[in-house]
């Protein structure tokens, strides 16, 4: 008779225990918001677009990749000045690219990309090195926040740290 109460408890332990791993339906929505993410463009995908763009000094299609009231953030950190946060309205951040001389050649190479998304929200966080003609001019940290509007990421907001030697 013990042996069968010890049987009977063991599998109304296991059984529980497997019961309770089963997915709820949190569990099951969260799955499904995954599986659409994945369908999806990916955020890092559109980064990577927008400084493509940028590389070319294409304003157009990086104002494209914008929402109208995007905000553009600096933290400038250098040894001589100290610390300052910098607001850019977006239209001088782009009348300041299309007066780059075609001549030169700029590039913010990304390092290493983070990305923290739902379905319709995503955090791109990327260390980069900024070059103008192959020479070295600053480094730092880009976070852009995107939302997912008509079938696209768009930019909503860029905020990036600049390091000065």
């Amino acid at each position: 008779m013990k042996k069968l109460v010890i049987v009977v408890m063991l599998m109304c332990f296991a059984f529980a225990k497997a019961y309770s791993q089963q997915p709820t339906p949190q569990d099951s929505t969260t799955v499904v918001e995954t599986e659409m993410v994945q369908e999806k463009m990916k955020p890092a995908d559109a980064v990577k677009a927008f400084f493509n763009h940028f590389h070319k000094k294409d304003t157009t299609a990086m104002r494209e990749m914008m929402t109208p009231k995007i905000t553009l953030h600096s933290l400038i950190i250098s040894k001589s000045k100290g610390r300052r946060v910098m607001h850019t309205p977006i239209t001088a951040f782009l009348e300041g690219i299309g007066r780059i001389p075609d001549t030169a050649k700029i590039e913010e190479r990304l390092i290493q990309i983070k990305t923290t998304n739902s379905v319709d929200i995503a955090s791109v966080n990327a260390t980069y090195e900024f070059y103008v003609d192959d020479a070295f001019q600053h480094n730092g940290t880009n976070v852009f926040t995107l939302v997912y509007i008509d079938d696209k990421w768009m930019i909503s907001g860029i905020t990036d740290t600049r390091y000065y030697p």
